[in-house]
């Protein structure tokens, strides 16, 4: 029964991580009114968030070797509180962008710290289904601001609403405590700040092919998240209705996808099953690229269902690649790079189709799915060479 709460509450944690991801996009055409700034500055408070996220990645495991998983989880969830509820009461939007600073930090050290945890610590499923429940929050967040805004309040009302939530959430984890000592982490303690550093960890085998795989998947993921509406718009020519709904398919099925992936990998291997998802992906693509009228609908799910294990997987292989001693900064780093991947991937291949033409949407998909599955092969082959 402990076992179970304390799977619960690793869980919840993650829902909390993805409650706060997609408000910002839901809340600003109602913010941007009360700050009188240009509607772009949301690009300024998003670019902090995930500023803020790298640095905290890439601290993690320093600060987990020094407090443990279960403190920092709590402290993390706690400054997700703080951004939340400093965004309902900001009246200024330079103090909105520091209200941001704790949302990014406490975002990055969840984010690394549950993902080392789990994939040091406990089955591929739970991997999946840990992710599975950050697209249960990031489901949450907007249909809570969404009903927020419909019933004529104030968007600062969501944020509170979400920021009490997060609140109850650090309670909860408050007298969870003893649960993390009773499940204490597996993660060796003999690393130390010289074997984990960037310039060491990349030089093994195979660490640099991990790292270019979450830069280009999480940056494709956005590209779908960003630009997919627009391509259906201008390219399809659908109605701005049908191209959202089928945007939206494509997030449905990621997390169902993940839910179900959870059950395959009791008789899949991660690496098969990350090899068949990576080949389910490139399938939707070229769907969507050659598709009309209701394919396209086949097409985004694919691609949803392609991309539902991808990310957990990479995660939940990372101590089997490359060894549980410095899988947590593997981890931070990998986190990291896909941070990075999402900030910087989208809005550059906006200005490429900007300046070109929105047709080129499936073909940089295809790319970067391609350089996905060859970083992925590559890997596999060199691990087999090792165990061989």
């Amino acid at each position: 029964m402990r076992k179970f709460a304390f799977i619960f509450i690793i869980y919840a944690a993650f829902i909390s991580l993805g409650l706060p991801d997609s408000l910002l996009g839901v809340a600003w055409p109602e913010m941007v009114g009360e700050y009188h700034v240009a509607y772009s500055a949301a690009g300024i408070i998003s670019m902090t968030i995930s500023i803020c996220t790298v640095i905290a990645s890439l601290q993690t495991a320093r600060i987990t070797r020094t407090m443990g998983t279960g403190k920092l989880v709590l402290g993390s969830v706690l400054l997700t509180a703080i951004g939340l509820i400093g965004f309902a009461f900001t009246q200024n939007f330079y103090l909105l962008i520091l209200a941001a600073l704790p949302l990014g930090l406490g975002a990055g050290a969840i984010d690394t710290s549950l993902n080392d945890y789990v994939a040091v610590n406990l089955k591929p499923h739970h991997m999946n289904w840990l992710h599975a429940f950050w697209g249960v929050g990031a489901t949450m967040g907007p249909m809570i601001m969404g009903v927020v805004l419909n019933n004529h309040y104030s968007w600062r009302n969501g944020y509170m609403i979400i920021g009490g939530i997060q609140l109850m959430l650090v309670i909860i984890l408050f007298f969870s405590l003893p649960l993390w000592k009773q499940n204490k982490q597996k993660a060796s303690k003999e690393s130390d700040d010289r074997t984990t550093s960037f310039g060491t960890v990349i030089k093994q085998k195979g660490v640099f092919y991990a790292l270019l795989s979450f830069f280009f998947y999480v940056g494709l993921e956005g590209i779908i998240f960003l630009w997919g509406s627009s391509y259906l718009i201008e390219v399809k020519s659908l109605s701005v209705g049908t191209a959202s709904f089928i945007v939206s398919l494509f997030f449905a099925s990621l997390t169902i996808g993940r839910m179900i992936s959870g059950f395959i990998t009791f008789w899949l291997s991660n690496q098969k099953l990350l090899l068949y998802s990576e080949i389910a992906l490139l399938l939707g693509i070229f769907i969507v690229a050659f598709g009309a009228g209701s394919v396209l609908f086949a097409g985004f799910v694919l691609m949803g269902l392609g991309c539902a294990a991808i990310y957990p997987t990479m995660m939940n292989e990372t101590p089997r690649r490359f060894g549980e001693r410095n899988s947590s900064s593997i981890i931070g780093f990998q986190v990291a790079l896909g941070s990075v991947g999402i900030m910087v991937l989208p809005p550059f291949i906006g200005v490429i189709f900007q300046r070109f033409t929105m047709s080129l949407f499936p073909v940089f998909l295809l790319v970067f799915a391609f350089i996905l599955l060859g970083a992925t092969l590559v890997i596999d082959k060199g691990r087999t060479a090792t165990n061989a």
